[in-house]
């Protein structure tokens, strides 16, 4: 098969600085640096089953994904291919061979047409001497990636994360968070986890899961480090969790020099090794600490328990090299209750997720709440933070369209009923208004019992009736005062914190054409922000600055998502193409030529004309001519937008005009039937 092939032309510098700013490997460098990346890389693109090399190969490069999915994979004791790991946008590959000048041990074949950043040796050589941060990035990844198949044993990791789940005091729910958290992933992403349990006894976490206590724990003793001791002593559970019982008392004696090997050992064994640390601090936490890939602090809102949180937070910043990329900051809302805004303000850490109260114990009868009750809010939470350590997380960009974004509704009833779980909507206008009602916990009939409220064409001209403040509207016609009202009685005053799904609104600052994402502070005012349409809605100011339609700039927000390390997208466009307008102005012709040529007699025509002038009055023609314009050109970019995702829908119906916001059960059914019709693309999507 054919391998990556550059374009003839290459790449303009500036076009390839904005293609590699938001790739994880590049987002810390300085223009300077990035500018110097994109001089010596270029874009390559693979077609769907093509390699991009083999096993055996000698080292070329290094090869970042920009756009589409890989499977890597190695050939087995029998010759089998073996897959490793699947890499999406951000993940990059070829580093071991071009820093060992060792062949390549795997094979790398691209699952969908992919679009790969490739950085030749000699190029990826300067730019490490050039580029220390670049360098402690590769660094780091070298040391969890291993070349090698181990002797006895075929290899089975591409590449391992190390999580360290730890807590300055106790009481936390920290053991039980590492639990669910453990038990989560194993199942979100079906690879290969243990829970390396390190407490005193080593034994809490077998006993909360009602294991094998008696595995005797192997402590950390010992001149050499023993890998069969420790093989020996790990334990397999029917859900395919593993555990580890590894006794470590801080106050007593013990050998720090042997976290290290144990950590690199496991991680040749499992995808995901999470390390339940003790809360008394010693140099073998430390180096725990300092091995790991992430850093999960878990605390309370206990007034107490956040000021020793704090303290722990600043540690890490001054110890623990890139502290700010690895800590997570988890936030257990058992006791006490404060936002996550205050939350962030006194800890000076951005936090991670809020755990809500659950309804039931966290480990109940040797199985964690994950399990017993995934639908839990506490279940759900973690869940999440699952898919994202795993690298699984699927986002929903919901994009602009009017009322044709009615059929958004369908689309998510569809994935609803299919239990196609979304961990975080992107949504611009119409989309950020069915996001952020869906964010906070609305089910699709909900939405649907909502959107229901405009099908009378009185009540819907009624939300959007022109506002008569002063005989010449400056900025719009409409003030939305009736929208925002609308808007604050089924969202009140929620944050976007207080959402039940991650959630990011799309709207751009008009003064200085720039697109403005937002993710924290009221949703109410996000939202009306997005929906603002040019000349038609005022405005709406925030923070100074006045604020338009998201549409504008970006009418599909796949980029959003991209740029948040969402490796799975599901992208909505529902704004209808120049063929489907084209086809619908012709059905209509054909339509009306026909009723003429039945008609008979001077009345009735006369009738049908003087009926086609008073449909002209009422019609918002003024309207009709901004959005049809804005939605020419927002389908351009929706197109480009859509391009970038995994999975793209067009539930689009050319007979209905952007402001039919009484046509919902006829937009929802057309939602309903293109999700349905894209649901093997869909699930295939979550199975790699």
């Amino acid at each position: 098969m054919a391998g990556p092939h550059e374009p003839a032309a290459s790449s303009s510098s500036v076009h390839k600085q904005r293609t590699l700013k938001p790739l994880p490997l590049f987002a810390g460098l300085t223009d300077d640096e990035l500018a110097l990346v994109a001089q010596r890389a270029r874009l390559v693109d693979v077609g769907k089953d093509e390699l991009v090399y083999t096993e055996g190969d000698p080292p070329d490069a290094l090869y970042v994904v920009v756009t589409g999915r890989a499977r890597i994979f190695a050939r087995g004791v029998t010759s089998q291919e073996e897959t490793l790991q699947y890499v999406h946008r951000g993940d990059y590959f070829g580093v071991i061979s071009l820093l060992t000048q060792q062949p390549h041990t795997v094979t790398v074949k691209a699952i969908n047409d992919c679009l790969l950043v490739k950085i030749r040796q000699a190029d990826f050589d300067a730019l490490l001497k050039a580029i220390p941060s670049l360098a402690v990035h590769v660094s780091r990844t070298l040391s969890r990636r291993l070349s090698q198949k181990r002797r006895d044993r075929a290899r089975q990791v591409f590449e391992a994360t190390i999580v360290s789940v730890y807590s300055a005091v106790r009481g936390t729910g920290r053991t039980q968070y590492a639990i669910n958290l453990a038990d989560s992933l194993q199942r979100e992403t079906a690879k290969r986890v243990i829970l390396v349990d390190m407490s005193p006894s080593g034994t809490e976490i077998a006993a909360l899961l009602g294991g094998a206590t008696a595995t005797p724990a192997i402590g950390l003793r010992g001149e050499t480090f023993d890998p069969e001791r420790v093989q020996r002593a790990i334990v397999a559970y029917p859900s395919g969790l593993a555990t580890l019982n590894v006794a470590h008392d801080p106050r007593l004696a013990s050998d720090e020099t042997q976290i290290a090997p144990l950590l690199a050992f496991l991680a040749q064994e499992f995808h995901f090794v999470l390390v339940d640390l003790p809360r008394e601090m010693d140099r073998t936490v430390f180096k725990a600490l300092l091995q790991a890939d992430l850093v999960h602090v878990v605390t309370d809102t206990a007034p107490e328990n956040l000021t020793a949180a704090r303290e722990l937070l600043d540690e890490c910043r001054r110890t623990l090299q890139l502290a700010v990329e690895r800590v997570r900051l988890i936030v257990n809302g058992r006791a006490g209750s404060v936002s996550p805004p205050e939350l962030e303000a006194r800890l000076q850490h951005a936090v991670q997720a809020v755990l809500p109260a659950a309804a039931r114990p966290l480990v109940e009868g040797g199985r964690p709440i994950v399990a017993l009750d995934p639908g839990d809010p506490y279940a759900q939470a973690v869940r999440r933070l699952a898919r994202e350590v795993g690298g699984v997380r699927v986002g929903l960009a919901l994009g602009s369209g009017a009322a044709l974004g009615l059929a958004h509704i369908g689309i998510l009833r569809v994935l609803e009923r299919e239990k196609i779980p979304i961990d975080v909507v992107a949504g611009s206008s119409i989309g950020a208004l069915i996001g952020a009602f869906w964010a906070s916990g609305m089910n699709a009939g909900q939405l649907e019992e909502v959107a229901m409220i405009f099908k009378g064409r009185w009540q819907t001209f009624n939300l959007f009736a022109p506002d008569i403040v002063i005989p010449l509207p400056t900025f719009g016609f409409i003030t939305g005062r009736r929208i925002v009202r609308l808007l604050r009685h089924y969202l009140g005053d929620r944050t976007f914190q207080d959402l039940r799904v991650p959630l990011r609104i799309v709207t751009c600052d008009y003064a200085h054409r720039r697109l403005v994402v937002l993710g924290e502070g009221p949703v109410v005012d996000a939202v009306r922000a997005s929906i603002s349409i040019p000349a038609i809605f005022v405005p709406h100011p925030m923070n100074g600055r006045h604020m338009i339609d998201g549409g504008i700039l970006d009418p599909v927000p796949v980029d959003v998502l991209l740029n948040m390390g969402v490796t799975k997208i599901i992208a909505v466009n529902t704004l209808p193409s120049p063929e489907d307008i084209h086809r619908r102005y012709e059905e209509l012709a054909a339509e009306q030529a026909a009723r003429e040529a039945t008609m008979t007699g001077v009345w009735p025509k006369r009738w049908r004309w003087l009926k086609r002038r008073l449909i002209d009055l009422v019609e918002p023609k003024i309207a009709d001519v901004i959005m049809h314009s804005m939605q020419a050109m927002e389908y351009i970019l929706a197109e480009h937008g859509c391009q970038q995702a995994d999975v793209s829908l067009h539930p689009t119906i050319p007979r209905i005009n952007w402001y039919e916001f009484y046509s919902v059960e006829t937009l929802v059914r057309r939602g309903e039937e293109e999700a349905e019709r894209f649901l093997p693309q869909i699930k295939q999507l979550l199975a790699v």
